[in-house]
């Protein structure tokens, strides 16, 4: 009887720790934490104007940075913002007496071409759900946020040009860290050091 237990529970432990990945893992994908996306189609190609593909349009992966590029003809379009809020950070100084106050809105341009075709009701729909999807990604955005604004020091912030670097290095951590993401603009809307 003990031999056969034996057996039972050589057997158990690596399915149930199988189970418990796979449920992790779908736990993770279903919460937003795992950026994961599929994209169904029947096989024909959709058009949104006589000669205009909405094919023209891919998610493009770039091969230098990694992440998600928006095509060229919605670079210059307005997209959602997105606060993050205040929060206040000690900086990399030595012996950490100086601070950062600092509010950050990022701009998301969405990767959905018919996004850039709506308006009124549907368009604020559209934005609300967007922002529903960055919301799970929160905790994600947080940490990407704190790392970078912790790893500066005051006279890398304090200048123009270091508030500009900031901008530009926080822009492609977050699109790094949300490669089913394009954060367009980091908006500074609040910032004391201290």
């Amino acid at each position: 009887m003990s031999a056969v237990m034996g057996i039972l529970k050589k057997i158990m432990v690596p399915i149930v720790a199988v189970l418990v990945t796979v449920g992790l893992g779908i736990g993770l994908l279903l919460s937003g934490l795992l950026p994961f996306s599929i994209q169904l189609g029947n096989g024909d190609e959709p058009v949104l104007e006589e000669g205009v593909s909405a094919q023209a349009a891919p998610a493009e992966v770039a091969k230098d940075l990694g992440y998600y590029q928006v095509p060229e003809q919605f670079a210059m379009v307005g997209g959602i913002y997105y606060e993050t809020g205040q929060r206040i950070v000690n900086l990399a100084d030595p012996g950490g007496f100086r601070f950062l106050r600092i509010s950050i809105v990022l701009e998301f341009l969405p990767d959905n071409s018919e996004y850039y075709s709506l308006a009124g009701e549907k368009l604020i729909a559209a934005q609300d759900t967007f922002r529903a999807g960055v919301d799970r990604q929160r905790p994600l955005i947080d940490d990407v946020v704190l790392n970078v604004l912790t790893s500066k020091k005051f006279d890398e912030v304090f200048t123009v040009e270091g508030k500009e670097n900031l901008r530009t290095q926080l822009r492609e951590e977050l699109n790094r860290a949300m490669p089913n993401r394009h954060v367009q603009r980091v908006m500074i809307t609040d910032f004391v050091v201290q």
